[in-house]
């Protein structure tokens, strides 16, 4: 059963990050992209590249309202409190249309938070009851959103046990 936290909102800093970012992902390899990215994610991390700040993320380019959609873009990720350098973790440019961590922000902005406890399955319907919660609220949810994995999912896991952060910067 999915339950999802009171709707917040604060005045977000914004963050330096580390991420794998991904253009046009289509929906039904998602989790190929997903494995992929914190693969690369731990290799730089274990070879000291960089360090995280925070939980992980994935952050994603859209309209929030109309949910997930085939070809959407997206980065997954860390926060690091030290930015990477141009290029690649190590500096170093990735070859053509390899993915590659590279550093990247979330914006300071007004967000709107919540938290998800539940599986993965039900975010869907978490993120559409969010949205629904933020117009009542007369709010506007602007271009991107994120999804910050609070528990680390794994096959001891119980994934009714899972708590999902959600969060969408608002329009002014």
């Amino acid at each position: 059963m999915s339950t999802l936290q009171p709707l917040e909102t604060l005045d977000f800093p914004g963050a330096d990050t580390a991420v794998v970012r991904f253009r046009g992902q289509s929906l039904d390899r998602m989790h190929e992209a997903m494995d992929q990215a914190f693969g690369l994610l731990g290799e730089a991390i274990r070879a000291g590249r960089f360090r995280p700040a925070g939980p992980a993320f994935a952050r994603y380019e859209g309209d929030v309202r109309q949910g997930l959609c085939d070809g959407v873009d997206l980065e997954v990720g860390f926060p690091v409190d030290t930015p990477l350098k141009a290029g690649t973790a190590d500096g170093e440019p990735a070859g053509e249309g390899e993915p590659a961590v590279v550093g990247s922000s979330l914006p300071a902005c007004r967000l709107a938070i919540t938290r998800h406890h539940g599986p993965y399955d039900q975010l869907p319907q978490a993120w559409g009851a969010f949205v629904a919660e933020i117009e009542a609220r007369g709010l506007v949810p602007a271009d991107l959103f994120w999804e910050a994995y609070d528990t680390e999912p794994g096959p001891d896991v119980d994934p009714a046990d899972l708590i999902t952060g959600l969060a969408v910067p608002l329009r002014d």
